[in-house]
């Protein structure tokens, strides 16, 4: 039986003071949202670059992109790939990446990853491309959640403190 006694702190039966789960919440909310996507976009992207053919792909066409930034306006490029799918039929697909740095001439052959089940999904080949932003999001949760661990010391310190006051 726990006896309520303010927003962070509760006493329990025994009498000494604990956080309450809006104390919990507060503090493990951030770290567990942020290590919960990473780790599902990492399994994801895993998944998808596991099921994934490798092939050799040859730039057909480069789609241009206009966007406005800080420095002004940046032209990206979307490269499209075309690729012998796995009935060896010839196909075309473009990469659903921009970037400024892929302005490739036409008729460039550059390793690409297919999605067997869906012909326009291709990607790059390598970690950066398909994990490094999985990487990221896990890196800010691992920050976060060290935070959180400072916190919680913190918020236990303040309880046990309590404790000693009382007596």
């Amino acid at each position: 039986m726990k006896q309520e006694s303010g927003f962070f702190f509760y006493k329990t039966a025994g009498g000494t003071t604990a956080p309450t789960w809006r104390a919990k919440m507060l503090i493990w909310t951030m770290p567990i949202v942020f290590l919960g996507a990473g780790l599902v976009w990492l399994f994801t992207s895993y998944l998808w670059v596991a099921n994934a053919t490798e092939t050799i792909g040859t730039v057909t066409k480069i789609n241009p992109q206009i966007t406005e930034t800080a420095d002004g306006p940046q032209t990206l490029f979307n490269p499209e790939f075309s690729f012998t799918w796995t009935d060896g039929t010839q196909t075309n697909a473009p990469l659903g990446l921009a970037s400024p740095e892929f302005d490739f001439e036409i008729g460039t052959e550059l390793t690409i990853l297919f999605d067997p089940s869906q012909k326009d999904n291709v990607r790059f080949t390598g970690f950066v491309f398909n994990y490094f932003g999985a990487i990221i999001i896990l890196t800010i949760g691992a920050m976060f959640a060290l935070i959180s661990l400072v916190l919680w010391f913190w918020i236990k310190a303040i309880a046990h403190k309590r404790d000693l006051k009382k007596d």
